[in-house]
Parts: structure tokens; sequence; C-alpha cells
């Protein structure tokens, strides 16, 4: 079995960076002034470095200037506005919640250039969005309607995700950690939020969930149209385990194994014993190993530690 080290999205801010932001515009910026090219990336190839050094094969951009965690991509998107500060699921962190104020438009690109910078430094870049899940922490004053509030951002999603494709986005992550509190009702609209995002788009989609184990979507994740499914293997450790016992999954696996939300360290036997267990389990040939959340909740030389521990078990199993 092929096992792929990769990340989940975010990464630590360089403390340099975090305080060139600090002196721009403040941590509750809105993209109003303009952040130096030069400077961005500079940060943002010292976070990949740090990727790659660590033993990361599938990288991500440690989305270093999204102030608002998901709800970022809301920023780039017209019809939204963005309102007081609301807790992030249960972390101890805040986020500006977006409130749908007229109909929703891509007029500018979301991501792109963020993505077209992080693959000039590392090819093998995967790019993430989300949809149901910044629905979810968004409030809508226009559609009065989940479904139609939904399938606006889905659609905006699959301009953005061909213009990721277009120009080299061979991986694309739609980050959907909402789903593991969503009503059984509501697992349908999102599967056909996906159908949308992925339309007429030739990469790999990988879907990931994350903070909790995903008993009550299981089986319906399994009918959603992606190709990799990211499941919480901390959170929902023995739970996630019964439900690969219990399913005989066609679908490749994104196993977050080790904590991005604390700064305990695991140890590499831990992490061996837990990838061995996922692979005992598995059908397929490929399994990609990441942290279970992004990693800008921990300090930024914990989050290179963290991922040293987890690609040195993949490489001595």
């Amino acid at each position: 079995m092929d096992i792929i080290s990769t990340t989940i999205g975010s990464y630590p801010r360089p403390e340099w960076f975090r305080e060139y932001l600090r002196r721009l515009e403040g941590l509750q910026k809105e993209g109003k002034k303009e952040i130096e090219r030069d400077r961005y990336r500079d940060a943002l190839a010292q976070v990949m470095n740090e990727q790659l050094n660590s033993g990361i094969r599938l990288f991500t951009d440690g989305q270093l200037i999204w102030q608002d965690f998901l709800c970022y991509l809301c920023t780039k998107i017209e019809g939204f506005e963005m309102s007081g500060l609301i807790r992030y699921f249960d972390n101890n962190v805040y986020y500006r919640m977006p409130v749908a104020k007229e109909k929703l438009e891509r007029n500018k690109d979301i991501i792109l250039e963020e993505f077209k910078l992080a693959k000039e430094i590392q090819p093998e870049t995967k790019a993430v969005i989300s949809c149901f899940t910044i629905a979810e922490l968004s409030k809508d004053e226009f559609y009065g309607n989940k479904k139609e509030f939904v399938m606006a951002i889905a659609d905006i999603m699959n301009q953005e995700a061909k213009k990721l494709a277009e120009n080299g986005a061979r991986y694309i992550q739609i980050d959907e950690p909402s789903l593991l509190y969503a009503k059984k009702e509501d697992l349908e609209i999102a599967r056909e939020a996906v159908k949308v995002i992925r339309r007429g788009i030739e990469a790999k989609f990988f879907l990931a969930t994350y903070f909790r184990d995903a008993e009550r979507i299981f089986p319906e994740i399994l009918e959603f149209p992606v190709d990799v499914i990211g499941l919480d293997f901390v959170e929902g450790y023995e739970k996630n385990l019964e439900l690969l016992n219990e399913y005989r999954i066609e679908k490749e696996i994104q196993a977050g194994i080790v904590d991005g939300r604390n700064t305990k360290m695991e140890s590499s036997e831990e992490v061996r014993k837990k990838i061995d267990n996922i692979i005992d389990r598995l059908n397929t040939e490929t399994l990609y190993i990441s942290p279970n959340t992004g990693l800008e909740f921990l300090p930024y030389q914990k989050a290179s530690e963290k991922l040293r521990v987890m690609c040195n078990s993949i490489d001595h199993r």
C-alpha cells in the first residue's frame, strides 16, 4: 500500500509574518489593504519547506491569510457581509459570521492566486475549499431556503474549482466538518452540493471531516461523489475504526492520526499502531495520512514536530 503523508489545510503563521499582519491591518482584516506579495511568498515558502523537511508528500498552502477559518472564503464572495464574532466549533477561537445579504456571486478569484503561488513552490499542492460548512457557519438573509443557499455556494465553488484545475490543481479538498453535526435530511443537500462542485472537473476530490467521529453520516457519506474521504482518528478513533470494519469502503481514506489541537506529542509507536489498525481494515491501494485537523491551533514549532513524528512513523513501519 502506498501511504502518502499530507496536511489538512492550515499551518501556524511564522511569528514574523503574524507580526507583519498585525502591523498591516490587525487580525480582523477584510482584505482592504494589500499584503505585499513578496512577504506573503516568503511566509508561504517557509511553511511549505517546513512541510517538506518534515516528510510531507502532498502539500497545502497553510492558509496563512485566512483570518476567519473556512469563512475566509466568504470574504471573497459578492453578497456576503462579515458580522460579529462567533466561536468556531468547540475551539477557543472565533470567526466573523458571514451574512448573505444579496445574491451570491463569484466576481473575482477566491483562492486561485494563493494556489498558484503555492504550486510554484511545491507542485504537489492540494487546494482547499468548502461549501456546506460555510453555509452552516453563516446566516442567510437572502435566499430563505437552505438548499438554495447551499447550492448557490456550490455553484461558486464549482467555478473556482474549474479555475484551480485549469491552473494545475490535481487535488481539491472540500472541508466539511459541519457534516458530522448535520441532520440526516441535510446530508442529501450536502451530497448534491459536492456533485455540483466537481461537475466538469478532472481532479482528485477529497472530502475532509474532523472534530469528531463520522458515525452520524454513515453510510450516507459513502455515496458522496468524491475519491477520498477524510476521517478523524484522534477525536473519533475507536468509532471510526468500527465504521471501517462495518462497511466495505471502496473509496480511499485520508486518516487524521495526530492531534492538531493538542501540544502533547504522540509517540512513533502510537502512530504506527494507528496506521496498522487502519490498513488492516482497508481494501484500497492508497492511504493518505495527515493530522486530524489543520495545525494553526498549535505553536509553530509544535506543528513541525508533529509532522515529523507522523512522517517518521510512516517511513519506519
